[in-house]
């Protein structure tokens, strides 16, 4: 169980000591069955609702299915044979009015992004910048709107807003592959990335293929996200604007 989580603090440090290392070897790390059962424990704290299959996380537990789960995803992974099931899509309304669409992955699914996301998250987290705060482990938007308190307390003399419309279904998945291909070279685990990118949508009773854009509620989509929106940070450091 320590290693599983000093997986992550080392990824992290051999990440940020360079910035121009690429990662060959990270798939091995996925399918060993310490970090699959740290995501199952993840996924099963998070609760949530079940997937297209209609498989529950408490019929998983409760029935006592919990470690075959593990063992069959792990074989799967290791022989890269797992493939990922269509996500369950509701729209939720938003409080402005609309609605916001949400991809419902299965039980398992989640168990497979999260341990990806326990993976690949450290080494793009030691790219992003202190000041990013959105959909990171650990920070959230209470944080963010300290910091911008005591940073106009201090010297700030202004805030800029800026919103994207519908940010999470737009994002264009060949671009967002080469952000990820400036670290990741592991071919298992770009497959991987790419398969769970293209996932299908349950939706009214039909399939609809995803062309664009990553499925809110999905473990992997908050960080495919934040490694697509580091690029604008990367560029307003870049050209100077904290400082004008």
């Amino acid at each position: 169980m320590n290693t599983v989580r000093q997986l992550p603090r080392a990824l992290y440090r051999k990440a940020k000591q360079d910035k121009g290392v690429k990662f060959y070897s990270l798939y091995d790390k996925l399918w060993c069955e310490d970090v699959l059962w740290e995501a199952w424990r993840q996924v099963k704290a998070n609760r949530g609702a079940p997937g297209i299959d209609g498989e529950s996380i408490e019929a998983i537990a409760s029935s006592g299915q919990e470690g075959e789960m593990i063992s069959r995803l792990s074989r799967e992974l290791r022989a890269q044979t797992y493939r990922f099931h269509p996500v369950r899509r509701v729209d939720i309304p938003k409080p402005k009015g609309g609605t916001r669409p949400l991809g419902i992955a299965t039980v398992e699914d989640r168990v497979v992004q999260t341990a990806m996301q326990r993976v690949l998250e450290p080494i793009f987290a030691a790219d992003f910048h202190d000041c990013s705060y959105g959909y990171r482990p650990k920070r959230d938007a209470k944080q963010a709107s300290i910091a911008i308190r005591e940073e106009l307390y201090q010297r700030a003399w202004g805030v800029v807003e800026i919103d994207f419309h519908s940010y999470f279904t737009t994002i264009p998945h060949d671009k967002r592959l080469v952000l990820v291909r400036q670290r990741v070279v592991d071919g298992s685990m770009l497959r991987l990335i790419k398969q769970s990118r293209t996932v299908v949508a349950a939706y009214q009773g039909r399939i609809e293929p995803t062309t664009i854009g990553v499925p809110q509620g999905a473990p992997m989509s908050p960080l495919y996200s934040n490694i697509y929106l580091n690029l604008l940070d990367q560029l307003w450091h870049k050209r100077g604007y904290p400082a004008k």
